[in-house]
């Protein structure tokens, strides 16, 4: 099943926490058209919504995203470890494993 973008913005909108697989919590400060934006102690962060489909064609075609080494190497270094977290959160990830 594709990712359902509207889904991914009620459930941020619900519930605006994720936890990456080192269990930080970090708050989703807004879901765009585009894009999860996530506030960190640095700055807000952003992680891109085309990456997040392609992540869900790739698993759904049989592919295994289990660690966010993965996602960095099968889609983009483009914050792998929050995009991880999200795809879990979703159920496309249910495995936790070491890197």
């Amino acid at each position: 099943m594709p990712l359902d973008w509207d889904k991914v913005v009620m459930r941020y909108a619900e519930q605006p926490y994720l936890t990456t697989k080192e269990g930080k919590v970090q708050r989703v400060a807004e879901v765009t058209e585009t894009a999860l934006i996530i506030d960190l102690p640095g700055g807000r962060q952003y992680v891109r919504r085309k990456n997040l489909e392609y992540a869900v064609a790739l698993i759904e075609s049989g592919r295994k995203i289990r660690t966010v080494s993965d996602y960095r190497q099968m889609v983009e270094d483009d914050r792998p470890t929050y995009a991880w977290a999200i795809l879990r959160d979703f159920g496309y990830i249910v495995e936790w494993c070491l890197e």
